[in-house]
């Protein structure tokens, strides 16, 4: 599976009123929370808690996610 991650960028100059946006992630047909995280840890790396880190970050009460849906990866 390839991680189809981009950075939301702000303008030049914004300053310091604007916070650090973080990295979006684009669901994609047949991506699971399971998968997604398994893919930004790595084959060695514990896909759980980056499971439960999503869910949180997003919103994810029942573990469902849909294609197109943008989901926050880091703060």
């Amino acid at each position: 599976m390839v991680l189809g991650v981009s950075s939301l960028g702000g303008r030049a100059g914004a300053g310091a009123a604007h916070p650090k946006t973080g990295r979006v992630y684009v669901v994609r047909p047949g991506d699971t929370l399971w998968g997604i995280a398994a893919s930004l840890v790595g084959r060695e790396g514990d896909p759980r808690p980056v499971v439960d880190r999503l869910a949180r970050l997003n919103g994810i009460s029942d573990g469902l996610i849909a294609p197109g849906q943008r989901l926050m990866v880091r703060p």
